[in-house]
């Protein structure tokens, strides 16, 4: 049988292990808001068990590790390498990431969560590229096809905006690179039997990034509202 000694040394290990981690983490946190107007990358995701920590330190690795956007030496957020003083601090540092930030990365896990598809709503919102990436073939259909934020309107302009969506972490790094050289590839499509709706595909994953509606009163609504603002 185990003395209460034994067991404050156990766990005071651990206890030690963990503030320490802490405390790098925060101190990592108050680099990024050092360099938050020249972050490049916001990585958006859930984790709640250490199963999930790893999985998303390794998918960072391998996202910015791979040889198509190293020489880019982007400027990204890890997730698993932050903390704040308490939930609502970190709810402003993410909000303040993701406006600055020029591209969005969102990590779909098993479970969603509100935090980040707040991320990436607001990050369609401001017209900024994002990109969904999902770990099975039915999750990445739900999210390019059917899941009401892979398609939003961008406020300021009024102009609809979609996120690319992938289940290949080299789709990832491949995208960052055509992003940040500027060497995007679009197909604009109009459906069959939809004439006057268009929609403007990203070619690597086939995604609707942008769209233009065939319904008369719709786009009467968005550009009388738009045109009103100016």
């Amino acid at each position: 049988m185990s003395s209460v000694s034994d067991i404050e040394g156990r766990y005071g290990k651990i206890a030690d292990a963990f503030l320490s981690a802490r405390q790098a983490a925060l101190e990592n946190t108050r680099l990024y808001l050092s360099l938050v107007n020249d972050l490049d990358v916001y990585v958006a995701t859930s984790m709640r068990a250490r199963e999930d920590f790893r999985a998303m330190a390794e998918r960072c690795e391998r996202i910015f590790k791979d040889p198509r956007v190293q020489d880019l030496h982007l400027r990204y957020f890890d997730p698993t390498m932050s903390a704040a003083e308490g939930h609502q601090d970190k709810g402003l540092i993410e909000c303040l990431m993701v406006k600055c930030a020029k591209v969005l990365v969102y990590c779909a896990g098993e479970k969603e969560s509100y935090g980040k598809d707040a991320e990436a709503a607001m990050a369609l919102s401001l017209g900024k590229p994002v990109v969904f990436l999902c770990d099975e073939e039915q999750r990445l259909n739900f999210y390019r096809e059917v899941h009401p934020l892979s398609r939003l309107i961008n406020f300021e302009t009024g102009v609809a905006v979609g996120a690319m969506v992938t289940s290949k972490v080299e789709d990832v790094s491949e995208l960052l690179d055509r992003i940040f050289e500027n060497e995007m590839e679009y197909s604009l499509q109009q459906p069959v039997g939809k004439p006057g709706y268009l929609q403007l595909r990203e070619n690597l994953t086939g995604s609707v990034i942008r769209l233009q509606t065939n319904d008369s009163l719709l786009s009467e609504a968005f550009w009388n509202y738009y045109k009103s603002q100016k």
